[in-house]
């Protein structure tokens, strides 16, 4: 199979008036009139009532129950940095309420997502009488059936996974369970990250008199995090949290630790989030334990939270090197699988299974297939699952659920187990269902591009106007904009290891100094002069008290005349930045 080919897309929409012209002509492009336009800029937005999500007000009379009986409480989180940071954010309120808290992150390799009876069991053993989830439990109704007699339940999620067939969901019998996407939820928005709905339930506790006062906007900075590390929708209520807990990130000491090690200056950037500090976050769970990530965003000590950031930084590290081994590995095996397949479905045992899903990503954006990648333990084959092209990921494993032990997970990505020796015929059944969503639809790599722009173009006063899109990413992605007929003036690379690239344009009567991140050999493709299109996200580097702007290329072609016709612009040549 060959990578799908690249195709930009340029709109031909009007600047909005009033605007900024670049701000103008990519808000244009995106859909926006100007009524959408003002609305979706406004900063002055609040929060929506807590009380309106399902079960809150049952929730709140558990734990303040639990509190009033001085019985300790555990907060039972997922090893993901949307579970991290909501375990972290309720243990950090309840212990300033006063109670005894327990704050448990199952073990990704030994353990495995979600609530677990023999994990309830040991905590209460330890004296709890009430656990609290985050970002997970809504669908573990044996577990909750099952858990001792004494011991309160409270669930807090943004999980919610129908049944094959799309039955109704079964749900987690507990004292109570918070969740947006419940059926019959009125909540006004149902997209919050399950570090959302911990933070909606610290509203709601402090608005009750549970934990003190300014424990919520305390926690802010952590729900920031979470909502951005799992990709929930910068839209509604995540905006407004997203918005709100940027600047308080750095008020924690552990996050403030990783920020520096991350070379990262406060208060970060979405960006920064989603690229540098999530994965610092996320990198414990895959690599070791996430309990080291834990006890950073715990963590007040300021030597102590410097010594874990930068215990996670080398996790990262290696986690890093681990998909790039299993990355290599797995291209080897597309290059064998037909042009014309609907999905591609890899497996090794020698493959870690806190990468897989990484990998899965990599390999769906890059040839624009559906991807299935798996960890082939000989005792429970397990592996994750990423969309492209539109097909619904948990639909196409419902066409493959008799060759599976169990999956989960949303549209655009999922996870899996299955005994081993029946991974040929999952393959050859997840292949057929994928087939049956697209057929014949045609496989490209699409970047959308916002706006064209002049070299003189690239300042800090446009960086201030494109701030007021922010804060971006998921469902609200950076500006991409587009230069063309620029030409090379030189390249460097630079890294530990060479692996980045620095090249200076000339377009218009401007320079663009542009980077592209782990593209070692895109240097050998941009000869002194020659002609080329680019198009890229801007940033503002600050060094030494001194601000340049800089384009992070998304990717490059030879320089071809652009017509904003609304039509798509292929390039069958487009050279590898992305």
């Amino acid at each position: 199979m060959q990578p799908a080919p690249r195709r930009w897309r340029l709109s031909d929409a009007e600047p909005l008036p009033g605007l900024h012209p670049v701000v103008g002509q990519v808000l244009a492009a995106r859909g926006f009139d100007l009524a959408a336009a003002s609305a979706f800029m406004d900063t002055s937005g609040g929060y929506h009532d807590p009380f309106g999500l399902p079960a809150m007000e049952e929730a709140v009379g558990a734990i303040r129950s639990t509190i009033d009986e001085a019985g300790t409480i555990a907060v039972y989180g997922d090893y993901d940095a949307d579970g991290v940071t909501a375990c972290a954010m309720l243990a950090r309120c309840l212990r300033a309420a006063g109670a005894t808290v327990i704050p448990y992150i199952p073990n990704r390799m030994t353990e495995g997502y979600g609530l677990h009876s023999a994990a309830l069991a040991e905590l209460a053993t330890r004296g709890v009488r009430c656990v609290i989830t985050v970002d997970c439990g809504t669908s573990s109704v044996d577990v909750a059936l099952s858990r001792p007699a004494t011991m309160r339940l409270v669930v807090t999620d943004h999980h919610l996974a129908l049944a094959p067939g799309g039955s109704p969901p079964q749900l987690a019998p507990a004292d109570a369970l918070v969740n947006p996407k419940l059926p019959g939820s009125t909540y006004e928005f149902d997209g919050l990250a399950g570090a959302g709905v911990a933070f909606k339930l610290v509203q709601a506790l402090e608005s009750r008199g549970v934990v003190p006062a300014g424990s919520a906007e305390a926690s802010l900075g952590l729900a920031a995090l979470g909502t951005i590390a799992d990709m929930m929708p910068l839209r509604g209520e995540n905006r407004v949290i997203v918005r709100d807990g940027l600047p308080r990130i750095a008020d924690l000491p552990g996050l403030r630790a990783l920020c520096e090690v991350a070379g990262i200056s406060p208060p970060p950037r979405g960006t920064d989030i989603a690229f540098a500090v999530g994965p610092r976050i996320n990198a414990a769970g895959r690599m070791e334990d996430a309990r080291l990530a834990l006890e950073l965003c715990l963590c007040d000590d300021p030597d102590e939270a410097m010594r874990l950031a930068t215990d996670l930084d080398t996790q990262n590290r290696l986690r890093q090197q681990a998909v790039a081994i299993a990355l290599a590995e797995a291209e080897e095996q597309v290059a064998l699988v037909d042009d014309d397949a609907p999905a591609i479905v890899l497996g090794d045992p020698g493959w870690p299974m806190g990468i897989v899903g990484l990998v899965a990503g990599r390999i769906a954006e890059r040839y624009a297939r559906p991807t299935f990648i798996a960890c082939l333990d000989p005792v429970e084959a397990k592996g994750s699952a990423r969309s492209a092209g539109g097909v619904h990921i948990v639909k196409a494993l419902d066409g493959a659920a008799t060759s599976l032990l169990r999956y989960g997970g949303h549209a655009a990505a999922a996870g899996f187990s299955l005994d081993v020796a029946r991974f040929d015929e999952f393959r050859e059944l997840v292949t057929a269902s994928v087939g049956e969503q697209n057929a014949g639809l045609e496989r490209s790599r699409d970047f959308a591009i916002d706006c064209e722009i002049s070299g003189i173009d690239v300042t800090p006063d446009l960086c201030r106007a494109l701030d007021q899109l922010e804060p971006s990413g998921q469902g609200n992605p950076a500006p991409l904009l587009a230069v063309s007929g620029a030409r090379v003036l030189g390249t460097t690379t630079f890294g530990s290891e060479g692996q980045h690239v620095r090249v200076a344009l000339a377009t218009g009567s401007g320079i663009v100094e542009a980077i592209a991140f782990n593209k070692p050999n895109l240097a050998d493709h941009l000869p002194r002069n020659r002609l080329v299109d680019a198009c890229f996200g801007l940033e503002v580097d600050s060094f030494q008290g001194l601000q340049r702007v800089r384009a992070r290329l998304r990717d490059l072609r030879p320089a071809r005349a652009v017509t904003l016709s609304g039509q798509p612009v292929v390039s069958a040549a487009n050279l590898s930045a992305g």
